[in-house]
């Protein structure tokens, strides 16, 4: 959120990226969920990884899931809060699985 200057509901719809050790293989594999260009799985091959691209559907579920409830607008850099702080709860819920996220 920080970083992009996301609010909770797009930083939690952002693809996302899974790394993970196989032990049969012995080697590592990323994992690339759809929405993440086709251009970056094909970098990453040519740099010598192993790319799983797009993870779609219920393989989702590998990247976990989350809700997330802030206080003020302190991700949006438009917005200065050092006169007024916003006590404005924002809450975003992931589109991974079943959640909701609830404040009062």
């Amino acid at each position: 959120m920080v970083e992009f200057g996301m609010n909770p509901q797009q930083a939690l719809d952002a693809p996302r990226v899974f790394v993970q050790y196989e032990n049969k293989t012995d080697q590592w594999l990323i994992n690339l969920e759809e929405g993440i260009d086709q251009e970056v799985a094909v970098e990453l091959r040519r740099r010598g990884h192993r790319v799983n691209w797009p993870v779609t559907g219920h393989e989702r579920a590998h990247f976990g899931r989350g809700q997330i409830i802030t206080v003020g607008d302190w991700w949006n850099r438009s917005v200065t809060q050092t006169n007024s702080p916003s006590r404005v709860l924002w809450a975003g819920s992931d589109p991974r699985a079943d959640g909701c996220a609830q404040g009062y």
